[in-house]
């Protein structure tokens, strides 16, 4: 842990994260305190400030991006990662479906960052834990995940009772 914080998910969501097939992005993401998200086979959009900022705007743009098909999720995922996600919620890095590699807490609005590769859309986040562990089973079967989810009940408190557990060095059969 590199500063001192109170557990608190009063008002806070949880989200999944995947940074990237095995996790690739993560290290990058410690080490510049940040989380990122793009589309599906490195379609881009823009700066979803923008984009979102006039009606229709975001559909319209993803329907450029996919020459008019439809992408599942795309817009959900945008609009949530931009306008939904909140500082003070904690965020769940996966590696796949095999590991979770780090919780985290956002401490930044979103941001597009025009200088990435790919995965532009961006959030501050400390990252409050690194600690490698397998994904749970109850995750494995009860959610779809995909690069940014909020994790809704009944999952939510198994998310909750897992950063507990990390973040205050407890072992609770987790």
């Amino acid at each position: 842990m590199t500063t001192e914080f109170k557990l608190d998910f009063n008002g806070k969501r949880i989200w999944m994260y995947w940074p990237g097939t095995k996790a690739c992005q993560f290290k990058e993401n410690v080490e510049k305190g940040f989380m990122a998200c793009g589309l599906p086979d490195g379609r881009e959009v823009g700066d979803l400030n923008e984009i979102m900022s006039v009606r229709g705007g975001l559909r319209a743009a993803l329907n450029e991006a996919y020459d008019y098909g439809r992408i599942a999720g795309g817009e959900k995922l945008l609009r949530e990662f931009a306008n939904v996600m909140k500082e003070g919620d904690f965020v769940i890095a996966r590696s796949d479906f095999d590991y979770i590699v780090g919780i985290g807490i956002v401490t930044g609005d979103y941001y597009y960052d025009e200088s990435r590769s790919d995965f532009r859309h961006c959030r501050e986040v400390e990252w409050i834990s690194t600690e490698r562990l397998p994904f749970l089973d109850e995750f494995k079967t009860g959610g779809k995940w995909h690069r940014v989810t909020n994790i809704d009940m009944p999952l939510r408190k198994i998310a909750e009772q897992l950063i507990i557990a990390i973040c205050e060095g407890k072992d609770d059969g987790m």
